[in-house]
């Protein structure tokens, strides 16, 4: 039987660089692996990231052990457009929501949008298809949080399908979430909110307002911390993925067609009276967002921090926001350090 390091699990490419492939024994292999890096105390996310890489390759060995379509182990879908192309996406994450379907496979995040919602579909692809690129600095910051949709199209069912490219491994914040037993450490959080600072600024100087800022829309790669004299990539970057809920994206003085419920409960109440988005919309998705990240850690959570989410006051625009933002992660923990979970403030 294999038992391959933690080093060689993340090189490998195929199911055959850490399975026997043999229908024998390959469950046994992955329950061994599991267990392995089963959490004992409080887990590391490059612990997460192993089990993850684990899964998707026992998936795949499956899936050419067993050439069954309908097979349970083997976590697979099939979707034909309409014009009868066919894509079969093996997926190590699903989740429904309000829309559809969401499916996370090794290079893709994959929404299947229900008919009905077309109007949604459309709005996404039409918020996505290009960017502008208003200042070299921040869109270098917030190039690979925004989707890259590298393929959309009508189903043969009549759904809608939505490819965005993943530009590294990348989960959902959701799954993380969830593998933490719903709550993260300030830290953490902190390091999160950061990131969507940045893309509420690049927003606000493309005049737009995303109004979907939730756990749910939201995607994290953990990144590393390079030693001095390595070589530095994208897979080494800590990036928070905003890849959901542009359906509901507006540009600036555009009606909104709709919110998630968690956006709407803290949305204005001019806007909800008005049918209209803010930039303080998304301002106060962050801080809702983050309380549900904290969970029951919000009660050691430093005092700036605490009141910082825990009020509904903002700036008046993105930017103020974000230089508020910095003098609070100042006075909640000090300089700027690298933290456990491969992330920094």
């Amino acid at each position: 039987m294999k038992r391959k390091s933690e080093q060689e699990i993340m090189v490998a490419s195929r199911p055959e660089d850490i399975f026997t492939m043999d229908l024998d024994v390959i469950t046994e292999e992955k329950e061994a692996y599991l267990e392995a890096f089963k959490p004992k105390e409080y887990r590391k996310i490059k612990d997460f990231v192993i089990t993850k890489k684990v899964l998707l390759l026992y998936s795949q060995a499956i899936t050419i052990l067993q050439d069954n379509k309908n097979n349970k182990i083997s976590k697979a879908v099939c979707i034909k457009s309409i014009k009868g192309q066919e894509y079969k996406i093996h997926y190590t994450h699903h989740s429904s929501f309000r829309l559809g379907e969401m499916y996370i496979t090794k290079d893709y995040i994959v929404y299947i949008v229900k008919s009905e919602y077309r109007k949604y579909y459309e709005n996404y692809i039409e918020k996505t298809k290009h960017y502008s690129k208003p200042d070299k600095k921040i869109w270098g910051i917030v190039e690979y949080m925004l989707p890259n949709v590298e393929r959309h199209f009508e189903c043969e069912e009549g759904n809608f399908a939505i490819f965005v490219k993943k530009p590294c491994e990348i989960y959902s914040l959701r799954e993380i979430l969830e593998y933490f037993e719903g709550k993260l450490e300030p830290e953490y959080v902190a390091s999160i909110l950061t990131r969507l600072y940045y893309f509420t600024c690049y927003m606000g100087l493309v005049e737009m307002n995303h109004n979907a800022l939730t756990v749910d829309n939201l995607f994290f790669a953990p990144g590393r911390e390079v030693e001095e004299g390595e070589s530095y990539t994208l897979h080494d970057m800590r990036i928070v993925g905003v890849y959901g809920g542009w359906f509901f994206t507006t540009y600036l003085e555009e009606k909104m067609q709709g919110v998630p419920k968690q956006v709407y409960e803290v949305m204005p109440n001019e806007c909800k009276k008005r049918g209209y988005s803010s930039f303080e919309v998304d301002e106060l998705a962050i801080k809702s967002l983050a309380k549900e990240l904290l969970g029951t850690e919000i009660e050691s959570t430093p005092k700036p921090f605490f009141d910082w989410v825990n009020t509904n006051k903002v700036a008046r625009d993105a930017y103020e926001e974000f230089c508020n933002w910095k003098k609070v992660i100042k006075s909640s923990f000090g300089a700027v350090r690298f933290v456990n979970m491969d992330v920094s403030i």
